[in-house]
């Protein structure tokens, strides 16, 4: 016969467990526990302007603003380790569009950042299949990236 300090034990176990079980992407940091990696922090700052019915950022003066909590987004987009479309009208290319995404995913493959703000992995197929604004909208503006990042 199970006690009931084993059975509330077992109760407790699971009830730990079992949010951290079944399928994730491989880009998901809240399983490890990790601190989400550059283009997650950066698919976060693009679900907040989302969320506040906001285009993307138009500059870099602008996303440092809105994610002054991201660190890891903000040095990302401005060393160019992470790419999205500047300016954006998020209605326009919300749901499964490529609107960011790690540097060599359309050569190699990678991370990006989806119009909803969650982030995927894609071959480099997939990337050049996937629906997406035109190119010129992931081209900095003027002035959007520091000088020491040049």
């Amino acid at each position: 016969m199970i006690s009931r300090r084993s059975r509330f034990a077992a109760a407790l176990l699971v009830s730990l467990i079992a949010p951290h079980s079944g399928c994730g992407s491989s880009t998901e940091s809240t399983v490890s526990g990790a601190e989400p990696s550059p283009v997650e922090q950066v698919g976060q700052l693009l679900r907040m302007h989302r969320e506040q019915n906001r285009p993307t950022p138009r500059t870099l003066k602008e996303a440092q603003k809105s994610g002054t909590a991201l660190p890891r987004a903000l040095e990302a987009l401005r060393s160019g380790e992470v790419v999205i479309a500047w300016g954006l009208d998020l209605e326009e290319y919300g749901g499964t569009s490529v609107i960011g995404y790690e540097k060599d995913a359309p050569d190699k493959g990678g991370a990006v950042v989806l119009g909803d703000g969650t982030v995927v992995e894609l071959t480099a197929e997939e990337f050049q299949a996937a629906s997406k604004p035109p190119a010129s909208r992931f081209t900095p503006p003027a002035g959007g990236r520091s000088k020491s990042s040049r």
